[in-house]
C-alpha cells in the first residue's frame, strides 16, 4: 500500500495505515497507526507509530508483528505488556522484543527460557511429577513468563519475587501454587546456569491459601445418606489410611486374609504398606466382585482409568442439591487426609508414625497437625490446674461455694 504525505510517496507495511488531520487554518498533521484486523470485528486498539522516514518505524512494526492479543491485552512472546495507553507500553515491548531476538541468536538463559526447559516433556524432573501438580504448575509457569519472561533469574531477588506473591493476594491458593513452583523452578535452575541460589526460600505464603478442613461428622452423614456406595468407599479408603486422591484411586484391592494394603504415591514414587483397620476391612469386604483388581470401580466401569475421570464424577456429586453444606463450608475430599492425620495424633501416634503410614514427612504432619497440639497443649494445662486448683483458688471463690 502506497501513502503520499510529508515524507513522500513510501511503501505501507501490512496493517500500518495512516491518518491525516485537517485543521481549520488549513494546517495538516498526519498520524501512523498499526490496526491488525482494522474494520472488522476482531480489530486491535490502533498503535501509533513513528513517521515511516524515522529510525525507530521499522523496529515498532516489527515490534507489532510479533505480538499477539487476548481478552487482557498485548502479549510479546508470552510477555505480558502494559494497557497499549500507558507510557511504559513502548520500553516494555522493545524490552521483550529484544530478549526474543537476543533469545534466537545466543540462547539466553531468561525466565522464558527457563520454564519451557523445565516444563519440557524431555527433562525428567518434569514427567516425575503428578499429572495434577503439572497442571498447576503450567499455569504458575504461564504467569511468570507474563510478568518476567524477557528477565534473567539470576537478577530476581527475595524482594521481587514476594511482590509478585502478594500480588496474587486475593486467591490465597493460587498465589502458594505460584509460589511453589517458582521456588522449584529457581532451585532447579541454580546448577544449570541459570542463577546462582534461590531466593524465593526466604518469602512468605499468603494466610488462608489451605482451603480444606476436616470432615465434620455431618458430613459423612451426608455422604452415607446420598452418594453411592462405591464413592463412600473411596471416601473411607481416603479417611482410613491418609493417602492422596490419586493414590486412593489406584489402590489394588486386597485380597482375603491380608492384613495390610500397599500404596505407590504418584508424588514421591515411595510405597508404602498400610496396616488395615478392623473397621475399614468391613468396607472393603463390601465392595462388589468383580474380575477387576482394583479396590474401586466407577460408575460406569470396572475401574477408573485415570484420576481426573474420578474428579469429574465428584464434583458431579458435590454439585447436587444434597450437598449444598459441602459448598458453603469447603469441605473438600482431600480434608478426608487431614481426618487421617488428625485421628493418628489423638491417639497417640508419633509424627514418625503418622508420616510411615500417610506418606508424608514429619513436618507436613506437623503442619496439618497444628490443631491436635493445640488441642492437647490445652487439655494437659487444664489437668495441671485441676490438680493444683487448691493452691491457686481464690478464697472469694471458696466462700460462694462453701468449702
Amino acid at each position: 500500500m502506497r501513502r503520499s504525505g510529508k515524507s513522500g510517496t513510501v511503501e505501507l507495511p501490512k496493517h500500518v495505515h495512516r491518518v491525516i488531520k485537517r485543521r481549520k487554518n488549513g494546517a495538516e498533521t498526519v498520524y501512523t497507526f498499526y490496526t491488525r484486523s482494522r474494520n472488522t470485528k476482531d480489530a486491535w486498539p490502533s498503535l501509533a507509530l513513528p513517521e515511516p522516514l524515522e529510525r525507530d518505524f521499522q523496529t515498532r512494526v516489527a515490534i507489532c508483528e510479533a505480538m499477539e492479543r487476548d481478552e487482557k491485552g498485548f502479549l510479546l512472546d508470552g510477555k505480558r505488556l502494559p494497557d497499549h495507553t500507558e507510557k511504559d507500553f513502548w520500553p516494555t515491548a522493545e524490552k521483550a522484543f529484544e530478549a526474543l531476538l537476543k533469545r534466537g541468536r545466543e540462547g539466553v538463559k531468561d525466565f522464558k527460557s527457563m520454564v519451557e526447559t523445565f516444563q519440557n516433556d524431555d527433562n525428567p524432573f518434569w514427567t516425575a511429577l503428578s499429572a495434577s501438580t503439572r497442571r498447576g504448575y503450567t499455569s504458575s509457569g504461564k504467569m511468570i513468563i507474563e510478568l518476567v519472561g524477557d528477565e534473567l533469574p539470576a537478577d530476581l531477588t527475595t524482594v521481587d519475587a514476594q511482590q509478585m506473591i502478594d500480588e496474587l493476594g486475593d486467591t490465597p491458593a493460587s498465589a502458594n501454587q505460584f509460589r511453589a513452583f517458582l521456588s522449584r523452578l529457581m532451585a532447579w535452575g541454580v546448577p544449570r546456569g541459570y542463577c546462582s541460589g534461590n531466593p524465593v526460600e526466604h518469602t512468605e505464603k499468603i494466610p488462608g491459601g489451605e482451603p480444606w478442613v476436616p470432615w465434620p461428622n455431618w458430613a459423612f452423614e451426608i455422604l452415607f445418606e446420598h452418594a453411592p456406595f462405591h464413592m463412600q468407599m473411596i471416601a473411607m479408603s481416603a479417611f482410613f489410611t491418609g493417602q492422596r486422591q490419586g493414590d486412593v484411586i489406584a489402590m489394588v484391592k486386597p485380597k482375603a486374609g491380608e492384613t495390610t494394603i500397599a500404596v505407590k504415591a504418584q508424588k514421591t514414587k515411595k510405597t508404602v504398606w498400610i496396616p488395615i483397620h478392623s473397621a475399614y476391612r468391613k468396607w472393603i469386604d463390601r465392595v462388589p466382585a468383580n474380575d477387576s483388581v482394583m479396590l474401586h470401580a466407577g460408575s460406569r466401569t470396572k475401574f477408573y482409568k485415570t484420576a481426573d475421570s474420578f474428579r469429574t464424577e465428584w464434583q458431579r456429586l458435590m454439585d447436587e442439591e444434597a450437598f449444598k453444606r459441602f459448598r458453603e463450608e469447603r469441605i473438600v475430599f482431600h480434608g478426608l487426609r487431614k481426618n487421617a492425620v488428625i485421628n493418628l495424633l489423638e491417639v497417640g501416634c508419633t509424627e514418625n508414625q503418622v508420616g510411615a503410614i500417610c506418606n508424608m514427612s514429619a513436618q507436613m504432619v506437623q503442619h496439618y497437625g497444628k490443631e491436635v497440639a493445640l488441642r492437647s497443649l490445652a487439655r494437659d494445662a487444664m489437668k495441671l490446674m485441676e490438680s493444683r486448683w487448691s493452691e491457686i483458688e481464690p478464697s472469694a471463690f471458696r466462700n460462694r461455694n462453701g468449702t
